[in-house]
């Protein structure tokens, strides 16, 4: 569950299939570019590497397929994990 704004207030509901979809391959790209922070020449360094470009355009089709108002609630939903991982 996470917050999503309205203009009453504050309410907690479920993120919708394709929202929660996104968040999920949203994670994996933040996966990805911790391990090749970590600049090591692991074998999870080089998967990352690989894998990311993935990621990215999966993220991305999943974006441009969703409605103004699952953008809204995506948009939230990474400014809430961003906020809380600061």
């Amino acid at each position: 569950m996470f917050i999503t704004r309205s203009s009453g207030g504050s309410t907690t509901k479920p993120p919708s299939t394709r929202v929660a979809h996104a968040l999920e391959v949203h994670r994996g790209v933040a996966a990805c570019n911790a391990h090749i922070a970590l600049g090591t020449d692991s074998t999870h360094a080089l998967t990352a590497a690989l894998m990311l470009p993935c990621y990215k355009a999966e993220f991305r089709n999943l974006v441009l397929a969703m409605t103004s108002d699952e953008e809204r609630e995506l948009r939230y939903a990474l400014d809430a994990s961003c906020a809380s991982a600061a």
